[in-house]
């Protein structure tokens, strides 16, 4: 019996979010998952800047996994990401290399030649990975380029006092700076700079081994990206540190928020600070005051997810003092097409 592999539509997305979250159930059932309106926007509101297709794949008719393909269209245009999933029951029959080879085949009809794509890993200090993933990406001739870590945060488990002697002493050492606060899209007298420091993201993070080029981001491209978060129902809860001398925001994080989730997840996204403001403790006064403005925000949220590098040891020891624990850890992969 051979695959029907066929882009999928709204029309199959009862089946594909069907075989999404069974997978997820099983593979990682404390990872964060999407919602079904996320989901839906994968096809009705691809993020800008970034083409994004889905494949489904039926056997007699039935949905046994799928395919997401995901290329930017800016930079890194030589680059796919693609993301394997086969529900639980269909495992082990060859569907996943069917779906992948299917998707290599695409990637190379958009004539790109490198493909990243990430699974869970055996990291030192994280609870142990299922051996499958890791096997799999290596047996389609992927190469591990970077090892990460997921943390996260239990909120009932925050103990404030802590966060307060973190606060005390960081503005021990920031003296000249100021916090500021908003939510989705950057004021206009700062968006400049937060797509700045957004675009330094894969300067200043750890990439390992990934070949990857840094994103021009400009204050259009946050503007498109946090009107499309919008879409998805989400909210984007944001704290920076303004250098008051020279009125530069330079130090910034955010949290998502998606209240369409059933399962109390929010999202700790980005933090950078300006290598020019280093040593002040910007990333700690950022981090702990936003996390307190999401919890205002959404005191629904339950469990904070954020990534890391596992050679970031300076975020990774903001996080663990705050309360973050290793959840599971990752691999980012790559191979040439």
């Amino acid at each position: 019996m051979s695959l029907d592999i066929a882009l999928a539509t709204l029309a199959d997305h009862d089946d594909a979010y069907a075989v999404y979250r069974a997978a997820m159930g099983v593979d990682n059932p404390r990872g964060p998952v999407f919602s079904r309106r996320t989901f839906d926007c994968f096809v009705t509101d691809p993020f800008p800047g970034q083409l994004a297709e889905r494949y489904l794949a039926r056997l007699d008719g039935t949905a046994v996994g799928m395919v997401r393909i995901e290329a930017p269209l800016h930079e890194n245009t030589d680059l796919a990401n693609v993301d394997v999933i086969v529900a639980p029951e269909f495992r082990r029959r060859g569907f996943g290399r069917d779906l992948f080879a299917y998707a290599a085949d695409r990637v190379r009809d958009l004539g790109r030649t490198k493909l990243h794509c990430a699974t869970l890993y055996d990291v030192e200090g994280c609870p142990p990975a299922p051996a499958a993933p890791a096997a799999f990406a290596r047996s389609l001739g992927f190469a591990p380029a970077l090892p990460e870590i997921a943390r996260q945060l239990e909120i009932a488990e925050v103990d404030e006092a802590v966060l307060d002697r973190m606060l005390a002493e960081a503005w021990e050492r920031a003296d000249g700076y100021r916090v500021a606060q908003w939510l989705g899209t950057p004021p206009d007298d700062l968006i400049d700079d937060v797509a700045y420091l957004d675009g330094r993201l894969f300067s200043d993070a750890p990439t390992g081994d990934l070949e990857i080029e840094p994103e021009k981001v400009t204050a259009d491209r946050v503007r498109e990206r946090e009107a499309s978060l919008v879409i998805r129902g989400r909210k984007t809860v944001h704290t920076g540190l303004v250098h008051e001398a020279s009125g530069k925001l330079v130090a910034w994080t955010t949290i998502c928020l998606d209240p369409d989730l059933d399962n109390g997840q929010a999202l700790q996204f980005i933090t950078l600070v300006d290598p020019d403001h280093r040593g002040h403790r910007l990333g700690t006064i950022a981090k702990v005051e936003n996390l307190r403005r999401a919890r205002q925000e959404d005191p629904s949220v339950a469990r904070i997810t954020t990534w890391n590098a596992a050679s970031n040891g300076y975020m990774i020891s903001i996080n663990e003092a705050m309360g973050f624990r290793p959840a599971w850890g990752g691999m980012e992969w790559q191979r040439a097409l």
